[in-house]
């Protein structure tokens, strides 16, 4: 908190990472060690730069779900068509399927996350 607090006075930075959404297809320790090896990589430029502490935060190994603005989304299909589906909102709750089936939220989701 005291590093966070200094942050916020403008002594030192805030550096957050990690996924907006996970997927069930890409979590794996190895997704997570390589997400905070640039994390700390980005952390030691900008400390190199400022001369300034880094608040390193990482948002990952979890992220299964992410809320969305509006409930619907347009898709671009392969063959350039463009249609609308209900939104895409993380693996916990639906699929990036572009299809009205799975964009159904389901309940097993939560189960498999868990």
């Amino acid at each position: 908190q005291a590093q966070l607090a200094e942050a916020q006075k403008g002594n030192g930075f805030l550096l957050m990472g990690g996924d907006c959404a996970e997927s069930f297809d890409e979590f794996s320790t190895d997704h997570i060690r390589d997400t905070m090896r640039v994390i700390l990589q980005m952390a030691l430029v900008i400390t190199y730069g400022s001369g300034q502490p880094v608040v390193k935060i990482g948002r990952m190994a979890g992220q299964f779900a992410k809320p969305r603005s509006s409930p619907v989304e347009k898709v671009t299909m392969e063959d350039g068509s463009v249609i609308e589906l209900p939104s895409y909102k993380g693996d916990n709750i639906n699929l990036d399927i572009p299809t009205a089936e799975a964009r159904v939220p389901n309940p097993e989701l939560m189960l498999r996350a868990y």
